[in-house]
């Protein structure tokens, strides 16, 4: 039994906590190997992660070296036998990509020298990728070409049957990642990849009449003359659409998604033929800002494990994203790349000037836990080329780090963290659909798209995170399993598919609140007039794109403006908010759930008078947080399990969450309900378990707590405390 029960790792008949180390076995001196196995013992790991990149094991097309004949740090082999010797599980990661400050990131350059396979843009130039720390990116090779297959089977192939005898029950792999954060080497633009002919020719038809079974259907939508599906052309432009584009558009965004899935799949069937099946692992790509993945890699037909990457590239409010949709959307968030440390060109110079503190490391061990992570893979654990910061260097000897890394991940081990959960009463919901709007802007069509996406559905969660309220992110998937929500957030737009308006319908009658944000669908994802979610609460919304001053019952504030509402339903439908004499903001309790429905920019964007208005609308429907904190910049969680519970503070850079400045130190008042959050305990300890054995406990009380305790933080800095009867 290989997978994840209760929070854990279930290997065999044992369970493991999820909290693994990475070092790179080919950048550390083979005699170094054991001492850096004692010291991740030593820090309470019991699963370890390593790459093994493509070109450190074959520099040509002839032979593949998992032995280090050439040079011991290569060797995998003993690499994976010492592991085993010091009772560790271990994840893989043979790519093909694998990213981190590896040349080519991992693909070897000979694949290269048959242009055939590379990669091609709308205008067949060969899709360059960016440098990485002063590391050669090198090219995008063409996923699904055959030449490019052909080099990848014979790869994998030496791969499995050198490792096969080490794989679960045999040996101690369990995990396996097959490529990294696949997304076309993060290109998201649409006509960045891949127009590569052989592909194309290979690949597009049968995608096309598998939708569409007759070409004169395809024509119908497209408003094209295509003789078969062989002469359909795939689109190149992506800017100044019209609306009969957009359905031709949106399929080459599926034709993408379609043929990362179809790559991702050749590489497990390349595993099930050799009947060596670790926990096929897949890690998604998020865009920074974007509240859900770039591409939906999660097939109906198939379950592979998934996780994302979180580093220091990334702000405070991607990391939390990435954990609060892979625990809602999934029942487990895995931090595949955790931050431990940070890349750099040169590592040396960068920690004698920008040496990483433990005041950062604390600081994102408490927003991993804040955010909902229940299993973290610390990268690096160990220094390396391109890297500085992390809790051992490459000789093994500890770093500043290393003890705080132990208090963490020892402690947690400890105190039924895999039991403790925030349940969350608000959801945000994502649509991929909207996305690939935003990539093919129309200025006539959806002029609004962008500001609606990375304003006012990001500015949202960012308001929810000031007033301290959980949430969850889902995706436009499961309706069904929405409906143990109180409140859901929703952007709309012009454009919804009939599944997803009959969906939000449903879940209004079940009694879960809506609020919608922009305008009321008016056609499905084809384009064709689909009118059912304004049909069901009768109300219409006209586009008016404007900067106006939005005025309710409290004040006034400025906002931008998508559209104004129309209601023919008056006995249902209670007025809240208009610009001039125009309505933009209205709820409807037409069925047993309210909807509401805001056709501005609602977020506040550290605006107070409009927090305020925000706070109000939640207040209304009897939504508060248990908790608060004097520096709303400050993100506080609670999660709890029967008689105890953790509390964490998380506080990041100065910018991230107030829109403004913050010195490098202050005294804060944090105010926590214990009743409110489950705990009845008039007596309590607050145990701070990144101190380890010497810290003080704070001894209080309930009353105290709720009324509210200082705190002296840094900026960043991070605190994460046991709270426990006394």
């Amino acid at each position: 039994m290989l997978g994840v029960i209760g929070n854990k790792f279930s290997i065999g008949k044992e369970t493991y906590e999820p909290f693994s180390a990475e070092l790179h076995y080919f950048r550390i001196d083979k005699r170094y190997w054991s001492i850096c196995f004692e010291r991740i013992k030593k820090a309470g790991f019991r699963i370890i992660s390593t790459a093994v990149p493509w070109n450190i094991h074959q520099s040509d097309s002839r032979g593949v070296d998992f032995n280090g004949f050439d040079d011991p740090k290569k060797d995998l082999v003993v690499f994976l036998e010492l592991a085993r010797e010091f009772g560790f599980k271990v994840i893989l990661r043979p790519g093909p990509w694998v990213a981190g400050q590896v040349k080519f990131g991992g693909l070897p350059k000979f694949i290269f020298n048959d242009s055939k396979v590379l990669a091609r843009d709308a205008a067949g130039a060969e899709v360059k990728l960016r440098d990485d720390f002063g590391v050669e990116g090198g090219s995008l090779p063409s996923y699904l070409h055959p030449n490019f297959q052909f080099f990848l089977r014979n790869y994998f192939k030496a791969f499995i049957e050198t490792t096969k005898n080490y794989v679960h029950p045999r040996g101690p792999v369990f995990m396996v990642e097959l490529d990294y954060e696949t997304s076309f080497g993060r290109n998201l633009d649409p006509a960045s990849a891949d127009y590569n002919p052989d592909v194309l020719a290979a690949h597009y038809p049968s995608f096309l009449e598998k939708k569409y079974q007759d070409v004169k259907v395809l024509n119908n939508l497209y408003k094209e003359k295509n003789a078969d599906f062989e002469h359909v052309d795939p689109p190149r432009k992506f800017t100044d659409l019209e609306s009969k584009n957009y359905p031709k558009v949106l399929d080459w965004f599926r034709f993408r998604e379609y043929i990362l899935n179809t790559y991702l799949e050749s590489l497990e069937d390349i595993f099930k033929t050799y009947t060596v099946e670790p926990l096929m692992f897949r890690s998604l790509y998020f865009r920074p800002g974007d509240l859900i993945p770039a591409f939906n890699l999660v097939p109906v037909d198939r379950a592979p494990f998934l996780g994302s990457n979180v580093f220091p590239e990334g702000s405070y409010f991607d990391l939390v994203n990435k954990a609060r949709f892979l625990k809602a959307e999934y029942g487990f968030a895995f931090a595949a790349s955790f931050a431990s440390g940070q890349a750099a060109e040169d590592p040396e110079r960068e920690e004698s000037i920008a040496p990483i503190s433990n005041n950062t490391r604390r600081f994102y061990y408490a927003s991993g836990i804040a955010a909902g992570f229940k299993g973290l893979n610390h990268y690096m654990f160990v220094n390396r080329d391109h890297w500085h910061g992390a809790p051992l260097n490459n000789d093994g000897t500890v770093t500043d780090g290393f003890e705080t890394a132990k208090n963490f991940n020892t402690t947690l081990s400890t105190v039924d963290f895999d039991e403790m959960a925030a349940d969350p009463e608000i959801a945000v919901l994502g649509n991929r659909l909207y996305y690939w709007l935003r990539e093919a802007p129309s200025p006539k069509e959806f002029p609004y798209i962008q500001k609606l996406l990375d304003d006012s559905t990001v500015g949202f969660c960012r308001d929810l995170m000031r007033l301290k309220l959980t949430y969850g992110v889902r995706e436009n998937r499961d309706y069904e399993s929405m409906k143990k929500y109180k409140m859901i957030f929703v952007p709309t737009t012009d454009v919804m598919s009939e599944r997803d308006q009959e969906g939000l319908v449903e879940l209004s009658k079940s009694g879960v609140i809506l609020m919608l944000c922009g305008l009321m669908p008016r056609f499905d994802e084809e384009l064709k007039p689909c009118a059912v979610l304004s049909n069901h609460f009768r109300i219409k919304t006209v586009l008016d794109y404007h900067i106006g001053t939005v005025t309710h019952k409290n004040g006034s504030f400025p906002a931008y403006v998508y559209s104004s509402i129309r209601s023919t339903d008056e006995g249902k439908v209670k007025k809240i908010a208009t610009v001039d004499s125009k309505i933009v903001a209205i709820c409807s309790s037409r069925f047993k759930g309210c909807m509401y429905l805001f056709t501005f920019d609602l977020a506040s964007g550290g605006n107070h008078q409009k927090l305020s208005f925000i706070e109000s609308v939640l207040a209304g429907e009897g939504i508060v947080s248990p908790f608060s904190c004097s520096d709303p910049s400050v993100d506080v969680s609670f999660l709890k399990k029967e008689g105890q519970g953790l509390l964490t503070i998380a506080v990041p850079p100065p910018g991230e969450l107030s829109d403004g400045f913050e010195g490098n130190q202050k005294e804060i008042i944090i105010r926590v309900d214990l009743k409110a959050v489950g705990m009845n305990t008039p007596n309590v300890k607050l145990t701070n378990i990144l101190e380890g054995e010497t810290t003080t406990p704070i001894k209080t009380t309930a009353k105290d707590l709720k009324t509210g305790l200082s705190f002296m933080i840094n900026y960043p800095d991070g605190a994460i405390y046991l709270v426990e009867k006394r």
